[in-house]
């Protein structure tokens, strides 16, 4: 038989012990219920980032890729960079003269140039993607359908430029744009029996041009030299091509065959 002690103390013993499990599961279901409540918005802001990040990289990717080869911006009527404003009159008169090959001599010099320029900027884009906040990503999704590429803009726009400028005046110089403007400024002034008065005039204008292009002297302050030109038009290029596919994930996730970006932008 069990002592006298025992057997009195054993109701007690059981009623602490069905305590104690009580405890235990009370404490359990707390710390799961915390875990939960915890969990579900990293885990949300870590998909936004995610998503943000691959969508981001397919944009970049997509325009490095379709400008940086050979005609990605001459044959791209979207992005093809145009003569300068202040070269038209000239660029107008000389076609009229028979001078259109000089002048499309000149605009694909200048959009050469940039596709040459582009591969450079696959390394900045990547940096900046990798950089990104969870901060930055939850605007970006909360944000308008270019907020992606505005994020772009913003983080690595001077930089891009940095980069493409030594490279598009290394490659004004191997296509000799020199030359190419001088076949055109020598066509515009050169003696030209059906262009008579007007050849004199089209000098005038071709050599005033020429110090907006920085090929002749100082460029007037706040003017833009063709270097600078090509340079803007590049990044406006590669920005309108990164908006293009942002705004195509967006409207049509599916399409991107990426979960994370269905997940994230099919909300």
């Amino acid at each position: 038989m069990l002592p006298k002690k025992l057997i009195l103390l054993a109701p007690l013993m059981l009623c602490a012990t069905n305590w104690q499990d009580a405890v235990n599961t009370a404490v359990s279901a707390t710390s799961t219920q915390k875990q939960a409540t915890t969990s579900s918005p990293t885990s949300t802001q870590s998909s936004a980032t995610s998503g943000v990040k691959e969508a981001l990289s397919l944009g970049a990717q997509q325009a490095v890729s379709l400008l940086g080869k050979e005609g990605g911006f001459l044959n791209n009527s979207a992005v093809k960079i145009p003569l300068p404003a202040s070269i038209k009159p000239v660029a107008t008169a000389a076609e009229k003269l028979g001078g259109k090959s000089y002048v499309d001599d000149f605009v694909k010099t200048m959009n050469s140039a940039a596709s040459k320029s582009v591969p450079k900027t696959a390394s900045i884009f990547s940096d900046t993607i990798s950089s990104m906040s969870i901060e930055d990503a939850n605007a970006i999704v909360k944000g308008s359908n270019t907020a992606a590429t505005d994020y772009f803009k913003t983080k690595a726009g001077t930089k891009l430029l940095s980069a493409i400028m030594p490279i598009i005046k290394e490659s004004m110089n191997e296509s000799q744009v020199m030359s190419s403007y001088q076949s055109l400024k020598g066509f515009a002034g050169g003696s030209n029996p059906v262009a008579g008065a007007s050849n004199n005039a089209l000098m005038g204008q071709a050599s005033s041009i020429a110090k907006g292009f920085g090929m002749g002297d100082a460029v007037p302050s706040g003017d833009e030299s063709i270097e600078d030109y090509i340079g803007r038009k590049t990044l406006d290029g590669l920005f309108y091509m990164i908006e293009e596919k942002e705004k195509a994930l967006r409207s049509n996730p599916l399409a991107s065959g990426s979960s994370i970006i269905q997940q994230v932008f099919g909300k």
